[in-house]
């Protein structure tokens, strides 16, 4: 009898710490899926949100505006009244016919030309041509150092179909956990019927015996 229960006893702890580790294994993956979820959601409203709202995000290519927009930073540049912009202001701005994008420091207006002098923050000299109204991107707001680095490398045209195809997997895997989750947990309120039930010994029974 205290064999039999005995066993019981280690079977449940196997048990308990099966499920202990199991529990564990289960808070590991749903951390990681939550993580990554994260990051998918945060990355959509940044980039949609952006745009809601008239910002462009940008990389700094050089160090003309040293220290305080690092080689690499991603900028958010707002679109913005060129008229309402002042001295101190830093702005984008387009240089040709190409498009080609700027990101300098406002050093003095031309109201009556309609346009800007512009100076790069670790240039000694001023732009030699001014920035008209007409080419001006926005206002820079904000700045990442480093973060620009990332920002290209998704965003740069030949990488384009391979953050597609990543983001696809990762929709798909997203999908796929849900579904597998979902059996998870209908297993484990599925009842259990084949649980043995705990053994009984057979209570001892006594024969009368008459003497002839």
């Amino acid at each position: 009898m205290n064999k039999e229960k005995s066993d019981n006893t280690e079977g449940e702890g196997e048990q308990t710490i099966t499920d202990k580790k199991k529990e564990k294994s289960g808070f590991v993956s749903d951390f990681l899926f939550m993580f990554v979820l994260t990051i998918f959601v945060l990355l959509t409203l940044i980039m949609l949100g952006t745009k809601l709202f008239g910002y462009q995000m940008l990389t700094i290519d050089s160090g003309s505006m040293e220290p305080n927009f690092p080689v690499d930073s991603l900028i958010f540049v707002k679109t913005v009244d060129p008229s309402g912009l002042q001295a101190e202001d830093v702005i984008t701005f387009t240089v040709d016919e190409k498009g080609t994008l700027v990101t300098h420091r406002i050093v003095a207006v031309l109201k009556n030309e309609r346009s800007f002098i512009t100076k790069g923050d670790a240039n000694n000299a001023i732009d030699p041509n001014t920035a008209p109204y007409d080419n001006v991107v926005g206002k820079a707001e904000l700045c990442l150092p480093k973060v620009g680095a990332v920002f290209r490398a998704v965003t740069v045209e030949e990488n384009r179909v391979y953050v597609y195809i990543a983001i696809g997997i990762l929709i798909g895997l997203m999908f796929l956990w849900i579904i597998l989750d979902h059996i998870k947990k209908k297993k484990q309120r599925k009842p259990a019927n084949n649980v043995p039930k705990e053994a009984k010994m057979p209570a001892d029974k006594s024969e009368d015996h008459n003497e002839v």
